[in-house]
């Protein structure tokens, strides 16, 4: 029997480890907006613009404090939103979302999940992220570990250490009956202050990568989920057509509303088509972005012509030659150039414009490096403002530049370079247009 010095040794010693163990747990009061504060906290309105679709959209502008920010300072930042609709009962994705040991099968890049600590409702959890390309210098691997808090329908979760070592998050999940659920990822990081040689390079090299990467961010995690739990069937498209979303004359004033709120683009990421070409059909993500801008459809005409992406990326754009087909078509021959410091990624972008009339464009690629490109711009009167919507889907074929052709090593490389452009495309022209 332990007399009561060692009593007193072992109590001491409990509660030491026990301190111990509880310090490692970061104290934590989340503030992030509900997917749901822009539509009158109603699930099902949100779902039925998000239809078939993916959907995200960004929140105004807020103070962000996190308890890992240095001396407590606080942050001025924008929570972006994804939402998508799956077939099956809140308790499954509840189910699915709580298991964080088993998102490495869930995620693509996440080779890995361990659990470093628990408590009560509280998870910490270590990731290891993996992307894998043919080009040894862009591998990327590092680990990321982050606090989750769970509750009745949402996971809250905090970054401790990572490449964008300040960012938070909330998954939440809303049964809508009928076996649907809808999912929303709301969350922001600081894309300023970047760990890691490679993550730095990028976006020093490419800082308007930070424009995208936001949405790039949560259309990744949705797609995901969306896989996991649904199928969809392909569409056919017509020689020459885009695909539309489908949306009433209220919903068209809801999205004008939310970029109009946000300042930042509405997008939707659409069930994949096939489109036709000489060599058969081609499978295509298309996305199509809606940016609010106070301006009168006359005002923006000029950011539909060809000419004008050098205007927007003068650092990647390094010549374009324009040449005239017919008085409604040109040809615009583009020469792009990307550097990553060791590495330099030029290709060839030629794609052929045509203008319908005064206020929307279509073009497709016509050759070059990148050959399934296919897209459209629409300007859209709403009431003292316009809609400025571009359409796009991209990918990389298997024949193309070594360098371009190692992206496809990429998840969703269909997708997600599409939806990056049009966010970038639209925001850059907010920019030029203050």
């Amino acid at each position: 029997m332990p007399n009561n010095k060692n009593k007193c040794c072992l109590l001491m010693l409990c509660c030491l480890i026990g301190t111990q163990v509880s310090a490692k747990i970061i104290p934590w009061k989340e503030q992030i907006p509900s997917s749901l504060s822009v539509f009158q906290g109603k699930a099902q309105l949100l779902a039925d613009l998000t239809a078939n679709s993916i959907l995200i959209y960004a929140h105004p502008a807020q103070s962000i404090t996190l308890p890992t920010l240095k001396n407590q300072q606080s942050m001025i930042g924008k929570f972006y939103t994804g939402a998508v609709v799956v077939p099956t009962n809140s308790q499954n994705v509840a189910r699915l979302l709580s298991n964080y040991s088993q998102y490495n099968g869930l995620f693509p890049v996440l080779k890995s999940a361990k659990v470093v600590e628990q408590q009560d409702n509280i998870t910490q959890m270590k990731y290891q992220v993996s992307i894998p390309t043919p080009i040894p210098v862009l591998n990327f691997k590092e680990n990321v570990v982050m606090q989750h808090h769970l509750t009745a329908n949402s996971i809250s979760s905090i970054v401790l250490d990572a490449p964008i070592p300040y960012g938070a998050g909330k998954i939440e999940w809303f049964d809508l009956g009928s076996n649907k659920t809808l999912i929303t990822i709301t969350q922001w990081g600081d894309l300023n202050h970047p760990k890691g040689f490679l993550f730095s390079t990028i976006l020093n090299a490419i800082p308007e990568a930070k424009l995208g990467i936001p949405s790039g961010t949560n259309a990744f995690l949705l797609e995901a989920l969306q896989q996991r739990f649904k199928t969809t069937t392909a569409q056919t498209l017509k020689v020459g057509e885009l695909p539309e979303v489908q949306l009433d004359a209220a919903q068209v004033q809801k999205i004008a509303a939310l970029s109009q709120f946000s300042q930042e683009p509405v997008s939707f990421i659409l069930p994949s088509n096939k489109v036709p070409y000489q060599h058969g059909l081609e499978s295509l993500r298309f996305s199509s972005s809606y940016q609010y801008f106070a301006k009168s459809p006359q005002q923006l005409q000029h950011w539909l012509n060809a000419p004008s992406f050098q205007e927007l990326f003068p650092r990647q754009i390094k010549d374009i030659d324009i040449k005239k087909v017919d008085p409604n078509t040109f040809d615009a021959d583009y020469k792009i150039s990307v550097g990553l410091g060791v590495i330099n990624i030029p290709f060839d972008f030629k794609l052929r414009f045509d203008y319908p009339n005064s206020r929307e464009n279509e073009f497709h690629a016509v050759g070059g490096d990148l050959q399934f490109v296919k897209g459209g711009m629409q300007l859209i009167p709403q009431g003292t403002g316009t809609l400025f919507k571009v359409t796009s889907a991209m990918k990389i074929h298997d024949q193309a530049p070594f360098l371009l052709r190692a992206m496809r090593s990429m998840p969703y490389h269909d997708m997600l370079p599409a939806l990056g452009g049009n966010t970038v495309l639209a925001l850059k022209i907010k920019q030029k247009m203050k």
